[in-house]
């Protein structure tokens, strides 16, 4: 007796289970037919009565709805557009600025590696000259080579530093120029 009666509430179950999923499925399909077909029919025949009723002012209004839409996407799509061009200045402007002073930094630690170089050679060539009878006519003969040293080692002179900061500056001022022209514009 108890597999009949086991039996018996499996069928139910079965039943039951399947009447539960058909209430569900009914509920889905209405809430569908009310959110999405319903509205949409209700706004179509509404359309087509005022397209019997007035046809000319309903597809001059059509029109217009279409003109205004296209105009919202535009400026939509501009202002994106704007965004991404004020982004990508900002970032470029931060590039610009950290190359700048990373410039400067190498010219400054060149600058001081020379002087460095220069004032070792001066110091070395004094001592060596201290010893020499004709110290006068080598130490300005050995002064000359020394100060031909940077140009022979391929070093910048301090006005070719001066002259290349005074270019990278007037790279950034017309940097800024173009981004208060992109601006305005």
């Amino acid at each position: 007796m108890a597999t009949q009666k086991t039996k018996t509430e499996s069928k139910f179950y079965v039943a039951k289970t399947i009447a539960e999923m058909k209430d569900k499925i009914e509920k889905k399909v209405k809430t569908y037919n009310e959110k999405f077909v319903k509205k949409q029919i209700k706004a179509g025949r509404e359309f087509f009565t005022e397209l019997k009723a007035d046809p000319v002012k309903r597809i001059d209004d059509l029109i217009d709805e279409g003109k205004d839409t296209l105009k919202k996407a535009k400026t939509v799509r501009m202002e994106n557009i704007q965004k991404k061009v004020d982004t990508t200045k900002g970032h470029v402007r931060k590039k610009i600025d950290k190359i700048n002073l990373e410039t400067k930094k190498v010219y400054k630690g060149i600058g001081n590696d020379a002087k460095l170089i220069v004032d070792d050679f001066i110091a070395m060539g004094k001592k060596n000259l201290d010893k020499l009878p004709m110290k006068k006519t080598i130490e300005k003969k050995f002064s000359a080579g020394i100060n031909a040293i940077p140009s022979k080692l391929n070093l910048p002179s301090k006005d070719e530093i001066e002259n290349l900061v005074m270019g990278i500056d007037g790279v950034s001022k017309k940097v800024d120029a173009l981004n208060k022209q992109f601006a305005d514009a």
